[in-house]
């Protein structure tokens, strides 16, 4: 046998070993938002409709340089694929556009990397594990 044979099986086998490993780790896991309806938000105040039905009012949200998304009315928003790294800027807009209010979190200040978003005009926004509020059911 060649004086170098055992070096290269140990090389070929070491170089097999890793890619497997890398190939098997879990990928990171990735952040999300689930925006509460305004049907379902306790924190709700009704708009007067002529129906009695829930309105977002024009309301709208956004997450950094995403499009912005209409507020749901009768079934949560899941906005996901958010990095639990980077520190977001989440945003309520109203009918023209404009920002309402907004705030920076960071997904370390949470136990979980789903979190649940509810707005009202007066406590403004929430933000909270989502397991820790029944009003968000983003699947």
């Amino acid at each position: 046998m060649h004086e170098g044979a055992p070096m290269k099986f140990v090389s070929i086998g070491l170089t097999f070993v890793f890619l497997l490993s890398q190939s098997g780790a879990p990928e990171p896991a990735r952040g999300t938002v689930c925006v509460a309806s305004r049907a379902a938000t306790p924190f709700h105040l009704p708009v007067d409709t002529p129906t009695g039905a829930a309105t977002c009012g024009g309301l709208r949200v956004r997450i950094d340089k995403r499009p912005s998304q209409p507020w749901p009315q009768k079934e949560s928003l899941k906005i996901d694929g958010l990095d639990p790294q980077d520190r977001p800027l989440l945003a309520v807009l109203g009918d023209h556009g404009k920002p309402i209010e907004s705030l920076w979190f960071r997904f370390s200040d949470y136990k979980s990397v789903d979190l649940c978003m509810c707005y009202d005009g007066y406590q403004g926004i929430g933000l909270q594990e989502a397991n820790r509020s029944p009003w968000c059911k983003c699947k």
